[in-house]
């Protein structure tokens, strides 16, 4: 009792000294913007940096940095994609994009002292901030925009520390400079410092200043859309951040801008409500014990588990880690579309597409097993050509990529795979060139830079050799249509066994017993020495349905299909009236069999 009635006279004391309580409230939500952001960023949002890290390559060159100086806004990205290529590592990204909120929060401190030292609210100084980390988790989110952000804070907390008004004009004259490094989010700015002029200057300033900045950012507008940048106005207002373009910008985003153009306005009116120290202590704290659990529940209500499901599953699509896949999707059952796709990928593979494919969902029919070549599957469906070794075609959609989106990667590595297998030596080397400027992909690179100009060595390579193996021998123009391009293929190659189970594979999609039955035939001479499970029983079901022994080309199913066959069919008929019950206890003891696909999907 007396232990908890000294902590709150204590408690009392601080809450009515009003500068400990902010330093006691300011250090508070550092530490649990801290631990909730490392905490989010590390175990739940490394999908994040996986897409961002991948969505560029950062080069260290001279023309890689021309790119960028030659427009407003560029430098920013370019710092940017400096910034990303440490997204390599899931727990450098979580601590970059933690020590932004913070720097972020820091700045926002800084201002507030400056503005109105009296008036201090941890709601006006940490709802700025959540919303930056809201729009971080945004999968889509780059580290470029958040450092616009920043650059906006630390520009404006520059502008107003000086309290000569002559110092004032010679900061805003370095308007151009800021945007000209910033972009477009040098027109927050503008804003912000307009708010700012109108709220706290006086005199002739408060007109004054906002009719300087503004006549020097019309004229900085027209000299470097006519004279030294010959950039599009709309290129000048929207990059890199379409700050103002409602159509294409999230609403967080949008949100976020105008909490921190208001910042000035919100800190003043908060500064004008007269409370006592300790009433403004208990209704910050009681904000702060809300906040941060309602910023918690909002990162749980809109975490999507799915979206992790994919990222991880592309992640060791990168690495080429096809048991990872296998485990992954086997695990949970992922229905979306392009885990799909890629979990057919990892069992082709490893040469189980026909061994394994059902034993996890296949919703999407031959489309999970590739992918149209349209804009958004481009940076995936390659991956399908790569694998039947369609190597020009794969070849192709990686250069198609490069040119839509720039170096990635994913494409790169590709480019430099098809060229050393199509003996396009002197091409090749240039792509490892440019891996060779980069941070991470420098070992990856070194191991090709050995093949260059040895065919031979190629060969030998578990990898490649394979793919020159299953090279067509014939020539043929590349078909709209994958399922005449598989035809094609084995028509160039009959021995390529990867082509030949991605057709067995989509006739399985599509039920189509008698075509099955018919490449049967082929496969002891194509080396097969037994049936992949899902074909024996493909042929079971053609056998019990069609009253028809299928040929099989002098192989035979396996005597535990057989029985599984057996088993499955007294299941069913013990269930058969009853409907409710049927799908559930035939799932039970068949649901990664082909004949649960046939009969239930």
């Amino acid at each position: 009792m007396i232990k908890s009635g000294s902590f709150m006279i204590k408690f009392c004391k601080i809450i009515s000294e009003g500068r400990k309580t902010e330093k006691l409230l300011i250090l508070l939500s550092i530490a649990l913007l801290f631990i909730i952001s490392i905490i989010y960023f590390y175990w739940y949002g490394e999908g994040i940096f996986l897409y961002q890290e991948n969505k560029s390559l950062f080069i260290f060159s001279n023309e890689y940095l021309r790119k960028y100086i030659t427009k407003p806004g560029g430098l920013l990205e370019y710092a940017g994609n400096f910034i990303t290529q440490f997204y390599y590592y899931p727990f450098y990204g979580s601590l970059i994009n933690t020590i932004f909120l913070i720097l972020f929060f820091a700045l926002l401190i800084r201002i507030n002292r400056k503005l109105f030292p009296a008036s201090f609210s941890i709601l006006i100084l940490t709802l700025p901030v959540i919303l930056l980390f809201f729009v971080q988790i945004r999968y889509t989110h780059s580290i470029n925009n958040s450092l616009g952000y920043l650059l906006i804070a630390s520009c404006f907390l520059v502008t107003i520390s000086f309290k000569r008004n002559v110092n004032r004009y010679i900061t805003t004259a370095l308007y151009p400079l800021f945007y000209y490094i910033a972009g477009s989010f040098a027109l927050i700015y503008l804003v912000l410092f307009i708010v700012y002029c109108i709220i706290y200057e006086d005199k002739i300033h408060k007109y004054l200043l906002p009719l300087y900045i503004i006549s020097i950012s019309v004229i900085t507008f027209f000299v470097y859309k006519e004279i030294i940048f010959l950039q599009t106005g709309k290129q000048l207002l929207f990059y890199p951040l379409p700050v103002f373009d409602v159509s294409r910008i999230p609403v967080a985003y949008s949100i976020l801008s105008i909490s921190i153009i208001v910042f000035p306005l919100l800190i003043k009116i908060n500064g004008f409500l007269k409370l006592n120290h300790k009433s403004a202590a208990l209704i910050n704290i009681a904000i702060l014990i809300i906040l941060f659990p309602v910023t918690v529940l909002f990162l749980v209500k809109n975490y999507d588990h799915n979206l992790k499901i994919l990222f991880r599953i592309e992640k060791s699509v990168f690495r080429q880690d096809w048991n990872a896949i296998i485990k992954i999707q086997e695990k949970f059952h992922s229905s979306n579309s392009n885990c799909q796709y890629y979990y057919n990928l990892a069992l082709s593979e490893k040469g189980e597409l026909c061994s394994r494919m059902f034993h996890a969902p296949q919703n999407f029919g031959i489309n999970s097993l590739m992918l149209p070549r349209e804009i958004e599957n481009l940076n995936r469906a390659y991956y399908f050509y790569y694998a039947i070794a369609l190597i020009g075609e794969a070849h192709h959609l990686a250069y198609e990529s490069m040119v839509l989106y720039g170096y990635r990667p994913e494409n790169i590595k590709l480019l430099i795979k098809t060229n050393l297998i199509n003996g396009n030596h002197m091409i090749a080397e240039r792509y490892i060139k440019v891996f060779k400027r980069t941070l991470y992909y420098r070992k990856w690179a070194e191991k090709f830079e050995n093949m260059l100009y040895n065919p031979e060595l190629i060969k030998t390579d578990s990898e490649l050799g394979e793919k020159i193996r299953l090279l067509p021998r014939e020539d043929f123009f590349v078909r709209p249509d994958d399922i005449q391009n598989i035809d094609l293929v084995l028509w160039a190659n009959p021995d390529n066994k990867k082509a030949f189970e991605y057709k067995l594979a989509r006739l399985l999609l599509q039920k189509d017993l008698r075509a099955i039955v018919n490449e049967v035939k082929k496969m002891k001479e194509m080396g097969y020495a037994s049936l992949p499970r899902h074909v024996e029983e493909a042929m079971l079901v053609f056998r019990y349905s069609i009253r028809e022994f299928p040929d099989l080309g002098g192989l035979y199913i396996n005597p535990d299909t057989e029985l599984r066959f057996n088993n499955y069919l007294t299941v069913y008929n013990l269930n058969i009236t009853n409907k409710s019950r049927l799908e559930s206890e035939v799932k039970r003891v068949g649901g990664n069999t082909f004949w649960y696909y046939y009969q239930f999907k």
